[in-house]
């Protein structure tokens, strides 16, 4: 199989640059364009400490035509600010092609065969529905698109936005067309599983696929003309919840925006909890959340997230899937997805208009309030806007352990008072009571005053919570404050049972040792 060299898919086409297209591009609908013409280009690379994987179907069923020893296949599509007049005109059918080679990176008439018939059937299965035809996919191939391939990119720095999707980048390229119209480095990938292209929904599947998208940005981080200071996610369905993964483990990373994604359902906020770093306190950037009317879906489900700034807009005459370049696609074939109550382009061009806003005023420090009176008026489709600010988030830990470092367990204390002055009812979280606690217990307290200080903060904000309940008892009980030990194992006791945060083996260990150190204080008082 002939492989493709890194970046090889980068070289300007000289001499083959052809006319600037019009503005009023039909695919483009009335999105207001900006001010930048567009480049396109896609990077072809491996990350070679992977296998690769086989192509996999959403049935699961997987084609086995490809390299498993030149690494993990990464097909990058990039979108950017570009020179006027340069590069080449491109139709949908580029993006659609592009499809078929996502694992076997060989450009070819089977592999185009094959992506035609994947997006005819991935259609299908998002609407529900078997009449959308080779003849509908017809009408769409020979569009013009607003990007131009390979177009000379500008020599300065834009923010960048990354954007995956499954079926990249036939589903979201008008999205990243549009950003990239108005200043932004938009990136296009389709994240994978453990054993093939198929992402898994599990909480390992979102952990491989935020490996996925730390590979990207390493490799976009090597463009002249990216700002990786200033990077965001965006992404629909099960990528928004990857995205938030990914941003838990990533402070670098700018603002999310979950357009139509599964990211507040309670379904993926269980996944979400299944990683370490799935942490309130792990979340701090501006959020913005754009959904449609779905049993699955409620804002509710991401009210726990108290240190970001999170924006909701509800879209109820939209359905899912719309804010994919399938809401553009009902101007030329109606109901492509279905029916639905609202005007369909209409909606996916208001949502877009609210992301821009959004971006620009948390990218690119643009004055102004995202859901401004007038604003919302002048959009028909959105039903409902809303804000829920964030509260002050802590320090991490290595901050906190410096602090005491320098100045006692007095410092540790006056954060969390600040904290809870600030409206912050619980500004450290459960686990890092547990972290802090044993790094105090190496030579840092061996009088245990200063876990026992950790342990009634603890308990000031979890009262009910066994585990903390059982440190307050036992570093009581350590510095000889019996009544207070005493009165703090009982607690653990009648609060252990019913402790979802404890295991059965640990609720079995602390009852185990709260009895018999309350029998203990207990015969030592008679």
């Amino acid at each position: 199989m002939r492989k493709f060299l890194i970046y090889s898919s980068l070289i300007i086409c000289l001499g083959c640059a052809d006319p600037e297209p019009k503005k009023d591009l039909p695919i483009m609908g009335n999105l207001p364009v900006g001010e930048y013409p567009v480049g396109y280009k896609t990077l072809f690379t491996y990350d070679q400490t992977r296998n690769g994987v086989p192509y996999s179907d959403w049935d699961g069923n997987l084609d086995t035509e490809y390299d498993k020893e030149s690494g993990r296949q990464f097909q990058i599509n990039v979108w950017y600010p570009a020179e006027q007049g340069s590069g080449q005109s491109i139709k949908y059918d580029h993006y659609i092609d592009l499809m078929g080679r996502q694992t076997n990176f060989d450009d070819t008439e089977v592999q185009k065969e094959f992506a035609r018939r994947r997006f005819i059937s991935n259609t299908r299965d998002l609407g529900n529905k078997e009449d959308f035809t080779e003849e509908n996919l017809n009408q769409l191939l020979n569009l013009d698109v607003y990007a131009r391939l390979n177009a000379k990119m500008i020599s300065e720095k834009f923010p960048v936005v990354v954007y995956p999707n499954g079926g990249s980048p036939a589903f979201q390229s008008i999205t990243c067309e549009f950003l990239a119209s108005h200043g932004y480095v938009v990136v296009a990938t389709a994240l994978k599983g453990r054993f093939s292209s198929g992402m898994e929904i599990s909480g390992l599947g979102l952990e491989v696929a935020v490996d996925d998208l730390e590979f990207v940005l390493s490799k976009i981080s090597e463009s002249p003309n990216v700002d990786m200071n200033n990077v965001s996610l965006m992404a629909n369905a099960i990528s928004s919840s990857v995205c938030a993964s990914a941003i838990a483990r990533n402070n670098k990373l700018k603002s999310l925006i979950s357009l139509e994604g599964g990211f507040p359902s309670s379904f993926e906020q269980r996944l979400l909890n299944e990683s370490v770093f799935y942490k309130p306190e792990n979340i701090t950037v501006p959020i913005l959340v754009i959904y449609a009317s779905h049993p699955s879906i409620d804002p509710k489900y991401t009210f726990h997230l108290k240190y970001a700034d999170r924006y909701y807009a509800q879209y109820s005459q939209m359905s899912e899937f719309v804010m994919l370049n399938y809401g553009m696609f009902d101007s030329f074939i109606p109901n492509i997805l279905g029916e639905h109550g609202g005007d369909t382009p209409r909606g996916f061009e208001e949502a877009h208009k609210l992301i821009l806003r959004f971006l620009d005023q948390n990218v690119k420090a643009e004055t102004g309030e995202l859901f401004a009176t007038d604003f919302v008026q002048s959009q028909n489709e959105i039903d409902t806007t809303f804000v829920l600010s964030g509260i002050p988030s802590p320090p991490n830990i290595a901050l906190l352990k410096d602090l005491f470092l320098k100045g006692g367990f007095d410092k540790v204390d006056s954060v969390y008072q600040g904290l809870s002055a600030a409206g912050n009812t619980q500004p450290f979280s459960k686990s890092f009571y547990t972290s802090y606690r044993s790094w105090l217990a190496w030579k840092k307290d061996e009088s245990y005053s200063n876990r026992l200080r950790l342990y009634e903060l603890a308990f000031d904000s979890y009262p009910e919570s066994a585990r903390i309940n059982y440190y307050v008892a036992y570093y009581s009980y350590k510095r000889d404050i019996k009544q207070k030990a005493i009165d703090h194992y009982r607690k653990t006791l009648n609060l252990i049972d019913n402790d979802g945060d404890l295991t059965k083996t640990e609720k079995e260990r602390i009852t185990a040792y709260a009895r018999e150190e309350l029998n203990e204080l207990l015969a030592s008082s008679q």
